[in-house]
């Protein structure tokens, strides 16, 4: 990628949780098929707020309020995304997605191997994780070793505003399932945001910011 063919402007100071917020909402912009489902994802805008404000912009439909049932809600993401749908399914926390470990290594990261590459699973699994100042200890584990063994499934981590927003977008730009870790002491992180103007794939990102 030569960088000379993207045009970056200064943007304003966000919070970790904002960037988070401003990504999702560009590539809702960007792309209809993309939408957003979980516990309170939509008019109280997310246990941390990422989703703030999206339901009254994009409606019920494509921020939507599920039950407390991730096992539920995580394989109806699955079969959006194998139907044409780009969902990105919050955990609540990422310790109660435990509940929903069959349909990610069961499904999410298998399917398009055992259909024989007929389907793509284009869904983003995000949500706080880590130990934090007021949380329980069922509210704050590091799950990522137990997702590291499931094949056919990305990871990645944010640790800045800045990258929590590429990751973001390039997360759900990508053809293959993919967990977002965000750990929960980041969230209050400030930092001066990059606007990129162009095409911005995930290889792209990697490559300017590894």
């Amino acid at each position: 990628m030569c960088l000379t063919n993207l045009h970056f402007i200064l943007r304003h100071e966000l919070l970790l949780f904002e960037a988070l917020r401003e990504g999702l909402e560009e590539e809702m912009d960007r792309d209809m098929h993309v939408c957003v489902m979980g516990e309170d994802v939509g008019h109280y805008g997310g246990s941390y707020k990422v989703t703030k404000g999206l339901a009254e912009k994009y409606g019920d439909l494509r921020v939507l309020d599920t039950p407390i049932a991730e096992n539920s809600f995580t394989g109806m993401g699955i079969g959006a995304a194998m139907t044409g749908l780009r969902p990105i399914v919050e955990g609540m926390n990422m310790g109660f997605l435990l509940l929903a470990f069959n349909q990610i290594s069961n499904n999410c990261g298998m399917l398009h191997y055992t259909s024989g590459g007929q389907f793509t699973i284009p869904i983003v699994i995000r949500g706080p994780g880590g130990v934090g100042r007021q949380l329980g200890a069922e509210h704050s584990q590091c799950l990522e070793s137990y997702f590291q063994s499931i094949p056919g499934i990305q990871m990645v981590a944010c640790s800045t505003p800045y990258n929590a927003k590429g990751l973001m977008k390039a997360a759900i730009r990508s053809e293959n399932p993919v967990i977002l870790f965000e750990h929960v002491l980041l969230y209050n992180l400030k930092e001066r945001i990059l606007h990129w103007y162009g095409h911005w794939s995930c290889h792209d990102w990697l490559e300017a910011n590894c």
